[in-house]
């Protein structure tokens, strides 16, 4: 599920923050790792030096499991960056942004934005605090929150989850919101007991299938807006990844639970992990 991971660099510091991640993801899952740039044809021999440079850095501070190897691409970037991850399989794409607002700050301008509505594949999002960020150099990903919606398709995040989970040995919170708002003439009482045992009755039995595989989890029902409830319960419990489901057919505006998605993405400060639903299409 994760042989083939692609970060995407721009040359600048910011988008380096992604490196650590794609590092220990390559380390403890044994995963190909392709580090990738696009610049203009001018560009490509200096650029590709600079990419051979990082590749042999995180091939040196690794135990060199799984290969590294640096691409360079000539073209348009959000294009090239999605030809290149659909043509190939590629399993997970990492990239990093910056700024205090998420999508309209990414590190590449508009091109992380263009990728999200193009791709596919699973996407994976670090957020750079400053030029120079710090992150811890092993167990990035200890606590992953996984926000759910009790339908199918907002489960198909799960088996990336699962993956990552076993594999880092990360714990997992399975996180529902239910919101407060209720019809004028409806008992809010009734309405919200009914909600509450119909949302712990779906996050029970994801907890039991995951629990079955040794995974460390735990189920957690809030009441409010659901992206803010999602970010705060990612920092009440140190969550170090969000993983979320999405469909649709186009990209951010369509994710799974409505804007919900584009909303953490917004206000959130940690990574958060983006997969497509079976069957979602792109425009």
């Amino acid at each position: 599920m994760y042989e083939n991971i692609v970060v995407t660099l721009d040359g600048s510091d910011l988008a380096e923050v992604a490196l650590p991640y794609a590092r220990e993801l390559k380390e403890k899952l044994h995963s190909k790792l392709t580090l990738l740039h696009v610049c203009d044809s001018s560009e490509i021999d200096s650029r590709q030096s600079y990419l051979d440079l990082l590749a042999e850095k995180v091939k040196n501070a690794g135990e060199c499991h799984g290969i590294v190897e640096a691409v360079i691409l000539d073209g348009n970037p959000a294009e090239a960056i999605i030809d290149y991850v659909e043509d190939n399989a590629i399993d997970l794409t990492i990239m990093a942004t910056h700024g205090r607002s998420g999508i309209s700050r990414w590190a590449m301008g508009s091109v992380a934005d263009k990728v999200l509505r193009g791709i596919t594949r699973p996407v994976a999002l670090i957020r750079a605090k400053g030029s120079h960020a710090q992150v811890c150099l092993d167990g990035l990903f200890r606590r992953i929150l996984v926000p759910l919606d009790g339908s199918e398709i907002g489960e198909a995040a799960l088996p990336y989850v699962r993956e990552l989970a076993v594999k880092l040995k990360a714990k997992v919170i399975l996180f529902q919101s239910i919101p407060k708002d209720a019809p004028g003439e409806i008992n809010w009482i009734e309405l919200r007991d009914l909600a509450q045992n119909s949302a712990r009755a779906c996050l029970h039995r994801v907890e039991h299938r995951l629990a079955r595989e040794g995974i460390e989890v735990k189920s957690v029902v809030r009441f409010g807006s659901p992206a803010g409830e999602i970010i705060d319960e990612s920092t009440a419990t140190g969550a170090d990844l969000i993983a979320m489901s999405t469909h649709g057919r186009s990209g951010i505006d369509r994710w799974v639970l409505g804007s919900v998605a584009e909303k953490v993405l917004r206000a959130g400060d940690i990574p958060v992990l983006l997969v497509r639903a079976p069957g979602a299409c792109v425009e």
